[in-house]
């Protein structure tokens, strides 16, 4: 019966962390601070940033290791990373939070890192 138990108290604490990504995009047990509309769409912007920048280092070692043209997927994957860059722009322009101010600047500064590469 113990076991029964330490698994339902797992499985409520699992459920409840998942609640938790879904709702405010941060894996805890009980939230910090609330994400704000701003906060979550630049949490998915750094989402869609860190996926679009794989795939483009992906492509770049593809062509190098197998000497494949891989330029399609590299152009999509700097397609992607000009529109992640217009959204921020956008976000930039409606005038967000010290912090989130930081955080696009930042990306920013990432996505011409990535374009210079």
């Amino acid at each position: 019966m113990g076991k029964k138990v330490l698994i339902g108290v797992f499985l409520g604490l699992l459920g409840l962390m998942a609640f938790n990504w879904f709702t405010t995009g941060e894996v805890a047990l009980i939230p910090t601070v609330p994400l704000s509309a701003e906060g979550r769409e630049l949490a998915r912007l750094e989402g869609e940033f860190a996926t679009a920048t794989h795939g483009y280092n992906q492509a770049g070692r593809a062509a190098g290791m197998t000497g494949m043209d891989t330029t399609a997927e590299a152009r999509a994957a700097l397609n992607e990373l000009d529109r992640i860059e217009r959204a921020l722009q956008q976000l930039r322009r409606g005038n967000p939070t010290p912090a989130n101010s930081r955080r696009i600047d930042q990306m920013l500064e990432n996505i011409q890192k990535v374009k210079k590469n």
